[in-house]
């Protein structure tokens, strides 16, 4: 049975061989995250440049993020790592190198002299609690955990929002980066307002980068002008660990589910992560509870889910792909949710209406237990396997179309297998052409023997018209 949920993994230390790349994707990964929080630039041009080399050799489209650092505060102190105790006062700004005091500063310590007296500060992913001690002009914290705190874990003062650039300067290194090697996705950290995506399409174009735009959800900001950045990021990450810092924990499900239905509904796609399979990283069997949390994702109908430290530093890299692929297919065939009720389009709109019309045939086919192999979808610009992505069929959508650029950027869809595919010279779809389509599939052993599908394609190919046909084949 095939995955319909796509799987993104980051790469590390431990994931970055040929040989485990190579295994990661016929494990069920569908996308390579860059994680460039972490690592040198030259590191990750390297490792693009590995998975592209073998996604070719390979032969299966493979998707590239690069997800950028932006304005994210970190620790910055003289040590690696401090004890901290319950109650105890820290030194809080750039004074902590004089002398060697304990305590920390943070990568914009601009805004230490900002903060009120009693503001909660949060590190490591709120793992640990500070309040914030003013004296005269001085700036100090009140611990109110016991722990080992590291250097360059990240911090979060939750409600703060502080007039920093969108993008840092390594952030343009990154744009370069996109640009050389054709990347497929780049995410925005720390996105509030649709104006930080404007900012970063203008600065992308300047660099000629063709990705697609991931807008970061994981601050309290984003959360009050979501619906806006949905409508101009081409899709959304829900990002749980910053967020779930910056609101309260027990509210991130709630939000995950709405995120991830304002997505389907504009038809955008989105991104579940952090943490989804943590414990992976240190042990070779996932908890119940983690097993849940991909089983609820699945349930929400996202279009991915995430795997960070999982794959990018864990023991197990191979073993958490495993069970999250497993998993997902298990979850997949017990969805039964109706997207399309929530779906609206423009009369004017033909393509979303033959998306309409051919979901529905599906759906008619289904109550009448006839069995439809999947969707097999023609299109000039991958916008109609999009469109009929956004219902979530429980079978495959097997999308032809004409360049890689447009293969890749498929890869992140719930439910599209695309594939690069020589179109014939006509200005429609031909028979032949779906015959050597269904060719493809067998040949690829993705459908041993091809039963009733849905073919989707335009009468009018070569002139942009979009989908105008479906039929049964």
């Amino acid at each position: 049975m095939l995955k319909l949920t796509k799987i993104i993994a980051t790469i590390g230390p431990v994931s970055d061989s040929p040989e485990t790349i190579r295994k990661l994707i016929e494990s069920g990964v569908n996308v390579f995250r860059f994680n460039f929080k972490h690592n040198s630039i030259d590191w990750h041009s390297d490792r693009i440049k590995r998975v592209n080399k073998i996604a070719l050799e390979m032969g299966v489209p493979i998707g590239t993020l690069i997800d950028l650092q932006g304005p994210e505060l970190r620790i910055n102190m003289p040590k690696d790592q401090i004890k901290v105790e319950e109650g105890e006062i820290l030194y809080f700004g750039e004074n902590v190198f004089e002398n060697n005091k304990k305590g920390f500063s943070i990568t914009h310590p601009d805004i230490i002299p900002h903060l009120k007296d009693g503001q909660p500060v949060l590190a490591d992913d709120g793992s640990f609690s500070f309040r914030v001690v003013k004296k005269g002009k001085s700036t100090f914290l009140a611990s109110q955990t016991t722990g080992v705190l590291k250097n360059r874990k990240t911090l979060n003062i939750p409600g703060a929002d502080f007039p920093f650039p969108v993008l840092i300067d390594r952030d343009f290194r990154g744009l370069e980066l996109a640009a050389r090697h054709d990347v497929d996705f780049i995410a925005l950290s720390f996105v509030r307002t649709q104006s930080d995506l404007r900012t970063v399409r203008k600065e992308a174009k300047k660099y000629k980068v063709n990705a697609k735009l991931i807008a970061k959800i994981e601050t309290e900001k984003a959360l009050g002008n979501l619906d806006k950045i949905i409508e101009s990021a081409d899709g959304v990450m829900v990002a749980r660990g910053d967020l779930g810092v910056e609101i309260p924990i027990e509210q991130v499900p709630f939000y995950q589910k709405m995120i991830i239905k304002k997505c389907i509904i504009k038809g955008k796609f989105v991104i579940t992560a952090t943490q989804m399979l943590q414990t992976m990283i240190e042990h070779p069997y996932p908890t119940r509870a983690e097993i849940s949390d991909i089983a609820n994702a699945v349930y929400d109908s996202t279009d991915c889910i995430m795997l960070s430290g999982e794959t990018a530093s864990g023991a197990h890299p191979l073993k958490t792909v495993e069970v999250m692929n497993k998993t997902a297919i298990f979850y997949e065939a017990k969805v039964d949710t109706d997207i399309r009720k929530y779906i609206q389009f423009s009369p004017n709109d033909s393509t979303a209406m033959i998306c309409d019309t051919a979901y529905g045939l599906y759906r008619e086919y289904v109550k009448t237990h006839q069995r439809i192999e999947g969707f097999v979808v023609f299109s000039q610009t991958g916008t109609t396997a999009k469109g009929i992505s956004r219902y979530r069929p429980k079978v495959p959508i097997f999308a032809f179309v004409p360049t890689n650029e447009i293969c890749e950027s498929l890869t992140v869809e719930f439910g599209v297998f695309p594939f690069t595919f020589a179109f014939s010279e006509a200005n429609e779809v031909s028979i032949a052409d779906i015959k050597r389509a269904t060719k493809i599939l067998k040949d690829n052993r993705i459908l041993k023997q091809l039963g009733t599908v849905i073919v989707i394609h335009g009468d009018q190919w070569g002139q942009g018209s979009g989908a105008t046909t479906v039929r049964i084949v």
